[in-house]
This record gives structure tokens, sequence and C-alpha cells, in this order.
């Protein structure tokens, strides 16, 4: 059927539950150019037009692009797209109210491997791994600005655009931005740039002492170890003394050769 692949090809069903009202959630998921700040395997998003998304992704050290059409899109419900260049795949995410703020993400996927490797990454869980981890940066992103940057509510049915996006929306919205969110976090920090200059260096003066310290020490751990073992050398050789002639003289010229050194 379509959807589910061929053979015994599972879909990826992944799920998380975001802090923020169904509305905001879904606002900030149609932000799809800003999708490169909370999905680590996606450098570039680009929205060509309401129903075409191209990305680029950087996987293994192996840069691919593909273009997404968007198939189905209802505010606020679900968003269906289909990818038939690049990384093949069908998916879905989904929208559902738990509590007035807390809102559920389920994505599906279903990918479609073409090359050894893409079949690997799908046969040992990589590919649900990568959508577990890019849901939970989406969840600290969106709960730790609680306002979405952006909202596009045009409804899309069969790949074809059948509502628009309402201007009159934006005006009773409040949308943030990033970058000053970023600038506000940044400038909680204990220590200004300097002080933070200061303390480094005094650290790092405090671990040079701290290892001459413990170079003098193991030289005069060394020292020590030397005198031990010329003691014991010495007991061996009274030791061989007691055995043959032979075994005198050697001992003897080794107690020389130590003397002199």
């Amino acid at each position: 059927m379509p959807g589910v692949g061929k053979g015994r090809r599972m879909p990826v069903q992944q799920a998380i539950d975001v802090a923020v009202p169904l509305e905001t959630a879904y606002n900030q998921w149609t932000q799809f150019e800003e999708w490169p700040q909370f999905m680590h395997r996606l450098d570039q998003a680009t929205q060509e037009d309401d129903c075409t998304v191209s990305f680029k992704t950087k996987v293994w050290g192996m840069s691919k692009e593909f273009v997404g059409q968007i198939v189905e899109q209802r505010p606020d419900e679900r968003i269906q797209w289909s990818v038939k260049e690049g990384v093949i795949h069908t998916g879905v995410v989904t929208f559902h109210e738990l509590a007035p703020r807390l809102t559920r993400v389920q994505v599906t996927l279903d990918v479609e491997p073409g090359s050894l490797i893409e079949k690997a990454a799908r046969g040992m869980r990589h590919v649900k791994r990568a959508v577990r981890a890019d849901l939970a940066r989406f969840k600290a992103y969106i709960e730790m600005q609680e306002v979405e940057t952006g909202a596009w509510r045009g409804v899309i049915h069969d790949g074809e655009l059948v509502e628009e996006h309402d201007e009159k929306y934006d005006k009773d919205r409040e949308y943030a931005e990033f970058d000053d969110i970023h600038d506000r976090e940044s400038s909680h920090s204990p220590q200004p740039q300097e002080q933070k200059k200061q303390t480094s260096s005094s650290r790092k003066s405090g671990s040079s002492r701290s290892g001459s310290q413990g170079r003098g020490s193991s030289g005069r751990s060394k020292k020590a170890s030397s005198r031990a073992g010329s003691s014991s050398g010495r007991s061996r050789s009274t030791k061989k003394r007691t055995r043959s002639g032979t075994t005198r003289k050697r001992s003897t010229t080794r107690k020389r050769s130590a003397s002199r050194s």
C-alpha cells in the first residue's frame, strides 16, 4: 500500500510532547527556512513557493540536495510531503492538543533507501535516532523562546494551494526573533570577557606551577628509586660473590663503573 514501502520496510514513527499551545507549535513548524536552527544534518532550507521546499543536507561528510513537495497541509492538524529525488521518502507530521499548553508532535517517515550507505543507515536505525534527536531539538527551540518566529496558515490539498495565508492573522500575533533571544541568553553570563581572560591566565599559571612541582617531585622520586636500585644491586652482588670467583670479578667491575659515573 502507498506510504508503507515495499517488502518488510517499516516506517519510522517518533513523537514528542512540547510545552507550548497547539497553535504555537504548528506555526513554528511551518517556518521551513528555520529548520537548520534545530535539525542537526540540515545545512540549508529554501522556500521555493507555497508548495515546494528545497533542502541541502550533509550526512557522513556527503552533501545531498533534494526538493520536497507539500502534498497536504491543514492548519493545526497535519503536514504531508513527498520527496522524489535525493533522499527519497514520504512523511507526515501531525499535531495533537493534550492540554492548553501541551502539544504532541508526531512524525512518520517512510524512507526508500537507494545506495548501500542509505540501506545501512536504515537498517541500523540511524534514521530513527536522527528523527528523535531533531524532535528533541525542536522541543528545546520552541520552549526556550515560548513564542513562534512566524506563521503560515494556508491550506494545501493534493499538492495545490487551496487557501492562501490571511495577513490579518499576523497582526494579532507577536513573533519572536531568534537572534534577540540568543543575545539575551548570552548577556546573563556571570563574568565579563576580560575577567574570563584573567581567570583563564591564572588557571594556566597555576597549572604550570603545579606542573613544575610535579616535575621536581618526580625527579626526587627518580633519585630515590635509583638509590634503592643501587642498594638492591649491591645486595644481589653480595649474594653472587659467595658462589664463584667469576661472579666476584663481574660484581667488582660493576661497582667500579657505578662509582666512576
